[in-house]
């Protein structure tokens, strides 16, 4: 026997809370913003999955996870950007953007719950789409773009009007329409063309 007491264990270090500025981000999501998150997303994915380092099945939770982080961070970042340029608006987008702005308060009223279950829904879809889409990296963004749109909207209790949901399809075709005119988004012009911040 002896009377020295066991060594303490280190302390372990705090984990990061990503939830806290997600949940910040979904609470705070004002349909003004949805133009800067939908090229911030769309742009997000496109660089991810068509750009030089496409991705190559298998696909993993690490990829969906990746795609669901892109969806958030779009959604923190959304209020400082707006872009010059964005479609037009029809009824069928402005419901689309209205259902996900509910959705996304919706989903943040309940924590960490609701983050939780909007995780769950995306990563199995997200998984789903890319394998479907493997060869077409182009309808891998639009389909992504879509589902992730419908998971927010649909909100906790899954539920999305139908105007709603051809909303986000037209959404996306008409994005893709803007960036086919030209639109380039800032951060992806050469220095010298980047319009002088006042």
């Amino acid at each position: 026997m002896t009377d020295q007491q066991p060594a303490e264990a280190p302390a372990a270090e705090p984990v990061p809370n990503w939830q806290e500025p997600s949940l910040r981000g979904l609470v705070a999501l004002e349909f003004e913003a949805m133009p800067g998150f939908e090229v911030l997303f769309i742009d997000e994915l496109a660089g991810y999955l068509m750009g030089a380092g496409a991705l190559e099945p298998p696909y993993t939770v690490e990829h969906a996870s990746r795609v669901v982080s892109m969806l958030l961070g779009s959604v923190v970042n959304s209020a400082r950007f707006l872009p010059e340029r964005a479609p037009e608006l029809t009824e069928p987008i402005v419901e689309a953007r209205a259902a996900f702005v509910q959705g996304a308060h919706d989903f943040a009223a309940k924590g960490g719950q609701g983050l939780a279950q909007l995780l769950n829904r995306l990563i199995p879809a997200v998984l789903g789409e890319l394998e479907i889409h493997k060869d077409a990296p182009e309808e891998q963004t639009s389909s992504l773009f879509y589902y992730s749109m419908l998971a927010v909207a649909s909100g906790p209790l899954n539920v999305l009007d139908q105007d709603a949901a051809a909303g986000v399809t037209e959404l996306f075709r008409a994005w893709d329409e803007v960036f086919g005119s030209g639109y380039i988004p800032p951060w992806r012009q050469p220095i010298a063309q980047r319009p002088i911040a006042r």
